[in-house]
């Protein structure tokens, strides 16, 4: 299948009216305090193997998420698509490849929003981190900031929302779902190319 352009994919509407902007540009550094977000993520603790054994657990080979990062965004897959055909392992993998493809600044925003979900949990009321609450638990911790007055904290719910559901959703395992009868490849019969002998050409 074809890597589909997944900037593209990610703009939209959070569904409370405000509009989704992510693309190759990077999308914290436009918000308000997005300065300030970037550099507390960089601050947060990197996490070990002994903490997210995640990545190591599904034999993941990460090309541009972290140990934790791998992990947030596969129980943010889990949280996000309940009841969905997909597992969460493989959303994971594939943010991880995407992230590489696409390069900075939308790799180093994406790496950000995932640790600053990882550590805030206790702006909710929380005291443990995100990975080790109940998937039911994430859901509601990431819709608080889906309704977030908080350009930024909404601007990283569609960021994490756009990339996992992307990604879900383009997989021939949720075709059921979407109706979609996949690419044009696969429902039409495509005639073999053949060498052709003009002859000897004058």
């Amino acid at each position: 299948m074809e890597r589909a352009d997944t900037a593209g994919a990610l703009h939209g509407t959070d569904g409370h009216g405000h509009r989704a902007a992510i693309d190759r540009r990077g999308f914290l550094r436009s918000a308000t305090g997005g300065g300030v977000a970037v550099a507390l993520a960089a601050m947060l603790p990197a996490g070990c193997t002994a903490e997210y054994p995640e990545a190591r657990d599904d034999g993941a080979t990460l090309l541009s998420l972290s140990e934790k990062e791998y992990a947030v965004a596969r129980a943010a897959a889990e949280a996000l698509l309940i009841d969905v055909p997909v597992r969460p392992d493989a959303i994971a993998a594939a943010i991880d490849r995407e992230l590489s493809i696409v390069g900075d600044p939308v790799r180093a925003d994406m790496k950000s929003v995932l640790r600053l979900v990882e550590h805030l949990t206790f702006l909710a009321l929380r005291r443990r981190r995100f990975t080790e609450l109940r998937p039911d638990e994430r859901l509601g911790y990431l819709r608080g900031w889906a309704t977030s007055r908080i350009s930024l904290r909404r601007g990283a719910y569609q960021a994490i929302r756009g990339f996992v559901t992307y990604f879900a959703y383009i997989r021939p395992d949720t075709r059921m779902l979407t109706g979609f009868e996949g690419p044009y490849q696969e429902r039409l019969p495509v005639v073999p190319v053949r060498a052709v002998d003009f002859g000897e050409i004058a």
